[in-house]
């Protein structure tokens, strides 16, 4: 069983075609005082919305690392009083803007956002990036990513769904697999992120596929 597993982010490159130089500049100190605080998933969350116009349900996973996205802006609800408002990702993908202001009138309706990544991956049974790659490179759907990995045998963590796959929400698409019967099981899982172009902090859970006897 894999105990460990090890990445090394050497280009990470999340861009939005639009994005204006103050967006830009804030985005570049949220990452900044995440790496200097060594925050967590709700800590990174807090400080974008505090120092971000406005942060959208597209890029938190990707330029974050937030595996739970949904699940952390419920939990900071209490917290802070965030408006919020239905957009467009990429031509075909609803989502949302948050944030902290009242009036959400001069933020745009659609984004067109860009990802650009090279990266390392490794782990105690001797695993790399290959298999992942070469799925994301055969599937064109995520969701059908991470149904093929599994059923090829392979352990994929929320890093993995996100870096290879394109899943933004791997707990909801999990359930979803689960519900077609699928019986997916999870494990606890070192993880060890060297980055250059993230903020990525934290351990993680490894899911498996377990086929019925």
């Amino acid at each position: 069983m894999t105990t460990r597993i090890d990445y090394q982010i050497e280009k990470y490159s999340f861009t939005e075609r639009a994005e204006s130089p103050r967006i830009a500049r804030q985005w570049a100190e949220v990452v900044e005082e995440c790496r200097e605080v060594k925050a967590g998933s709700a800590e990174r969350l807090r400080i974008a919305l505090l120092n971000v116009d406005y942060v959208t349900s597209f890029e938190l996973p990707f330029r974050l690392l937030l595996a739970r996205a949904p699940q952390l802006i419920d939990s900071v609800r209490d917290e802070f009083q965030l408006s919020q408002k239905n957009v467009l990702f990429n031509g075909k993908r609803f989502g949302c803007v948050y944030s902290l202001e009242m009036d959400l009138g001069g933020i745009p309706d659609e984004f067109q956002y860009h990802l650009t990544t090279r990266i390392r991956r490794t782990d105690t049974a001797g695993m790399t990036e290959a298999p992942y790659r070469h799925i994301a490179q055969q599937v064109k759907l995520p969701r059908e990513r991470l149904k093929q990995a599994l059923e090829s045998g392979l352990a994929v963590t929320a890093l993995d769904g996100l870096f290879w796959f394109g899943l933004q929400r791997i707990a909801a698409d999990v359930q979803r697999l689960r519900k077609t019967g699928m019986r997916i099981v999870t494990s606890e899982t070192i993880v060890s992120e060297i980055p250059q172009e993230s903020v990525a902090s934290g351990g993680n859970g490894t899911l498996r596929w377990t086929p019925q006897i």
